[in-house]
């Protein structure tokens, strides 16, 4: 397919991803699912065609739809549980599910998910400047990567990356400042061949790097106290966000970890068999 005609069918996706009210997380679980693929430039000319019919085929969504939608986006930046959000409808406006609320509600809950500040996910650094932006955003440098690397190669790279980065407990803004500071780029897709594979090595470089050996002892002391309680990993990853904005123990200062083993050894055992 010639570029100016690629340009125009990526083009029309978007229009229909926006008539639709998709997210670029939407869409690209929609690549992987049906062709397995992260992103519609490593789809082929049929398949970038076919995406671009179904999408055509798609109803337009009812208002209530869009602000449903709309919310179920904000409700995953915020990395809220079903039950936090049930626990808020019902506080709130005496309902249990956004599809039992008036339009009027479900304005005023979209407004006030949308009020709370981000707490990031370790692996979308370069969600908005990945996949679903416009041609123009890749120009002629991403074209260059796509070619040197194969489709398979560029997704199971990214995947690994992905991996990396979840394992290491980076955050969103601490991959995509590594990128600007190192490559001048703000996302992994506009990376050529060389800078991808060099970040990843990067990441493994510091997935080797031992734990000092005091924190070391201190999380070890982390783990004991954490299993004593019958955490889970998500209620303490869950517990590190809320009050430390931060997903890993290991993201802690020496300060905060002691904080932190101290809040566990404060807390009570759990009463058996509850």
């Amino acid at each position: 397919m010639e570029t100016g005609n690629f340009s125009e069918v990526i083009a029309q996706t978007d229009v229909e991803m926006q008539r639709l009210g998709w997210t670029i997380d939407q869409g690209r679980e929609h690549l992987i699912k049906n062709y397995g693929k992260r992103s519609r430039f490593l789809l082929t000319d049929e398949q970038l065609h076919e995406f671009l019919q179904y999408l055509v085929s798609q109803p337009t969504p009812t208002l209530d739809e869009v602000l449903i939608a709309k919310i179920n986006v904000e409700i995953e930046r915020l990395w809220w549980t079903e039950e936090e959000a049930w626990e808020h409808l019902k506080k709130t406006y005496g309902k249990r599910s956004p599809t039992l609320l008036t339009k009027v509600e479900l304005l005023d809950f979209l407004q006030y998910l949308v009020s709370l500040p981000t707490v990031e996910s370790p692996t979308d650094f370069d969600a908005e400047y990945e996949e679903f932006q416009d041609f123009s955003t890749y120009s002629e440098e991403s074209d260059k990567v796509i070619t040197r690397i194969s489709s398979e190669d560029l997704s199971q790279i990214l995947d690994k990356t992905d991996v990396q980065m979840q394992r290491l407990g980076l955050t969103t803004e601490q991959g995509r400042k590594h990128l600007i500071k190192t490559y001048g780029k703000r996302g992994r897709t506009l990376l050529t061949e060389a800078e991808l594979l060099d970040f990843r090595q990067y990441l493994a470089s510091l997935a080797s790097q031992p734990t000092p050996p005091d924190l070391s002892d201190v999380i070890a002391k982390t783990d004991v106290e954490i299993q004593r309680l019958g955490w889970t990993p998500e209620q303490g990853r869950e517990h590190l966000i809320k009050v430390y904005g931060k997903r890993g123990r290991t993201l802690l200062t020496e300060e905060e970890l002691h904080g932190f083993l101290k809040y566990l050894q404060s807390q009570p055992n759990p009463i058996a068999g509850f």
